[in-house]
């Protein structure tokens, strides 16, 4: 009696199936949008500067969507 006590659980969970549902997360679309990238060409100091702080913009734009495409998935689990 003990064995069917082993037996019979085992027996019945291996019958069963097991469904997967992929879940995919909602990301809104502004935040899959590429940033831009300045394309100027630099010609004197004064314009490096404007080229280095668009630069900066940009890589802040792209860190700020990381940041909220982590806070969706971490909101996921």
């Amino acid at each position: 009696m003990r064995l069917w006590i082993l037996i019979l659980p085992i027996a019945l969970t291996a019958c069963a199936e097991t469904e997967y549902v992929y879940v995919r997360p909602e990301i809104p679309s502004e935040t899959l949008a590429p940033c831009p990238i300045s394309e100027r060409r630099v010609e004197t100091v004064n314009e490096l500067a404007v080229l280095a702080t668009e630069h900066l913009r940009s890589a802040e734009c792209a860190n700020g969507k990381l940041v909220a495409v982590g806070e969706i998935l971490e909101g996921e689990t």
